[in-house]
């Protein structure tokens, strides 16, 4: 069973709580339904297209219910828990999923001109030069030296460097 998510769209200025979007359901290439969040903690909502509950949402939701939990650590998550699937956390996924997709291609970009650090998963801090791009940087010695101090010194710091096109830290 393959359940997607197309015409995606997300608004991260009215996300308080949770992830505001809204967003076509497909199963099995075939739309069967809507579903969204107003990002302000409450629960995703999904519906499908002929009735408010249409065979293929339960269908879904049935599936779903066979998926293994989602399981959070202390390690990573602060906590250690476990929740049943259900397909409002299957879309919850497929949700993040698509925003994650959506940071990654902006923090590569970012990485041309910043350099990119952080101390957890939940955000990241950049720094850079006046008139100077990373490349431009990498090319020169003193630029090089300049990069190189700056992250020996966020190291230092408990930082993490994010930038995938520095070649000393490979």
């Amino acid at each position: 069973m393959k359940i997607e998510l197309k015409k995606f769209y997300s608004n991260e200025r009215f996300s308080e709580e949770t992830n505001c979007f809204q967003s076509e359901l497909y199963l099995n290439g075939k739309k069967v339904g809507y579903c969204s969040n107003d990002g302000r903690g409450g629960p995703t909502s999904y519906f499908g297209i002929e009735h408010h509950w249409s065979e293929d949402i339960k269908r879904m939701e049935e599936y779903c219910k066979t998926l293994p939990p989602i399981v959070y650590t202390k390690e990573k998550d602060g906590m250690d828990f476990t929740i049943n699937m259900t397909l409002e956390h299957y879309i919850d996924n497929l949700v993040q999923e698509q925003l994650d997709k959506k940071e990654k291609k902006k923090k590569e970009k970012d990485m041309l001109k910043y350099l990119i650090y952080s101390k957890s998963r939940w955000g990241y801090q950049m720094v850079s030069w006046k008139g100077h791009t990373i490349e431009s940087m990498l090319q020169s010695s003193l630029g090089r030296i300049t990069l190189e101090k700056k992250v020996k010194e966020l190291q230092e710091q408990g930082y993490t460097i994010e930038n995938t096109n520095l070649p000393f830290l490979k």
